[in-house]
């Protein structure tokens, strides 16, 4: 099988993504246990990784010449991204378990628990976040294609010369 290049560039960036927006999560959760995840905090902190998938799938465009393989780049970027990401997140809640289980956006998680039968809130949270994480992985390969749909189509673009007088 010949693998490209494209492909593989695309899935290591996706890694190195996924790893520094994990590692800065278990920052922020470290210094910050309690704040919740509100739709600010989170296009705060998904927005820019959005924008890496959308720059990865204009620079694969502009290479190629082709826009489709921007939108492949922008999907691949995410699936790794969110791949490695949802990995950072397991280990997050399990450094910070009791600490975070105060927070308000975890109430739901904390009621499900109760009612789970499950005797280890670790446990119970652990199979969670796993059987949850296909869907986050589908969700964010679905938005990398987005973005590798618009930044195929600005890498698409020709590029005018400027003129200077």
């Amino acid at each position: 099988m010949v693998r490209s290049r494209f492909a593989d560039n695309a899935l290591v960036l996706g890694i190195i993504v996924g790893l520094t927006f994990g590692a800065m999560d278990l920052i922020v959760t470290w210094l910050f246990p309690l704040a919740d995840d509100t739709p600010g905090a989170l296009l705060t902190f998904y927005g820019p990784m959005f924008v890496l998938w959308t720059l990865a799938a204009f620079r694969a465009t502009r290479r190629s010449g082709r826009f489709l393989s921007g939108v492949t780049t922008g999907m691949l970027v995410a699936f790794a991204t969110f791949v490695v990401f949802d990995l950072m997140v397991i280990l997050r809640v399990n450094l910070f378990l009791s600490e975070i289980t105060g927070r308000a956006d975890w109430r739901n998680m904390m009621w499900r628990f109760q009612v789970s039968g499950f005797d280890s809130l670790r446990t119970f949270v652990n199979v969670d976040y796993i059987k949850g994480a296909p869907l986050k992985i589908g969700v964010a390969s679905a938005i990398g294609a987005c973005m590798g749909v618009v930044g195929g189509i600005i890498g698409s673009l020709p590029i005018r010369p400027t003129v200077r007088a």
